[in-house]
């Protein structure tokens, strides 16, 4: 039998969600993109590479079980397992100021594994987002689908 999970965990890239809530310490936007981003928007490269994968991990937490808030100059996820790419992309407002980013880890992957962290990947391999959480458990006869919605 073959099960879906979604788990819906938000990165957020408005500097508004770096406050001090515990949901929003456990995301952060990579000091690499917002280097990408200033110089995109101020016409000092072209673009900025897009993100194709989602990355995930099982380092995200601490002794308690407790997640580990990710600092902006992070490169990698502190265990990465395994990566996936993306699904595809959707524009869920209107304007588009949220980029809805999802992945899938098949069934018989990270068998056992548990996932306390996960970060948006593009295209040059560079980390643009993190995010810990509470530890999910994969089992083996379970797909999950995981969900990030990245707000501009």
């Amino acid at each position: 039998m073959n099960d879906e999970i979604q788990n819906n965990d938000e990165i957020q890239s408005n500097n508004e969600t770096q406050g001090n809530n515990e949901e929003q310490r456990n995301s952060v936007i990579t000091l690499h993109r917002r280097v990408q981003l200033c110089l995109a928007t101020s016409g000092g490269i072209p673009s900025i590479a897009p993100i194709t994968h989602i990355a995930f991990g099982d380092g995200g937490v601490d002794g308690n079980g407790d997640p580990i808030p990710p600092v902006e100059t992070q490169i990698s996820l502190n265990n990465q397992v395994g990566m996936y790419p993306i699904n595809g992309v959707t524009y869920p407002l209107t304007p588009p100021t949220t980029a809805r980013y999802t992945a899938t880890i098949p069934a018989m992957d990270l068998a056992s594994v548990s996932i306390s962290e996960a970060a948006l990947v593009d295209e040059d391999g560079h980390l643009h987002a993190i995010k810990t959480f509470y530890v999910k458990r994969k089992d083996e006869d379970i797909t999950f689908t995981f969900t990030f919605d990245d707000e501009f």
